[in-house]
């Protein structure tokens, strides 16, 4: 009875070893295969990063162009002598030969408590501006204004 024990147990043994083997290397093939698809998975994503990168700095050099030629565009439009032909030519404008203005200057107010001859410069509580005009004057200026 020993030696079918002693067969049964070796044999039994044997399977434990062949199926630690057998295990030991599946797991090896399984972890290179995996080590070997996350690298080329790596590098077709790098890849794809770097056509996509290439395809941004391409649109980035396009837009900056684009920007330069808009910036010269605005430069172009907004001189003042192309404002001023275009002011007069199509709308009818001219250049006043006299310019009359007005200036309200805010009387300073003295402060009442003990600092007295202090004055202030704040005017935000100022509603009204005094200022001493001629009506004439004033008249003359929205004629001018209305030519």
């Amino acid at each position: 009875m020993r030696s079918s024990n002693n067969i049964i147990i070796s044999s039994n043994c044997e399977y434990k070893n062949m199926l630690a083997i057998y295990g030991s290397f599946l797991f090896l093939v399984f972890f290179i295969t995996s080590i070997i698809i996350f690298y080329i998975s790596n590098n077709i994503i790098l890849t794809e990063l770097g056509y996509k990168l290439i395809e941004l700095e391409n649109t980035k050099v396009m837009l900056e162009e684009q920007n330069r030629k808009l910036d010269l565009n605005v430069e172009t439009l907004s001189a003042l002598d192309r404002i001023e032909g275009v002011a007069s030519n199509h709308l009818g404008m001219i250049r006043p030969k006299e310019v009359k203005y007005i200036v309200l200057n805010p009387t300073p107010q003295v402060s009442s408590r003990e600092d007295i001859g202090v004055s202030s410069n704040n005017y935000e509580k100022e509603k009204y501006f005094w200022a001493s005009l001629n009506l004439n004057k004033l008249d003359d200026l929205i004629l001018g204004l209305l030519k």
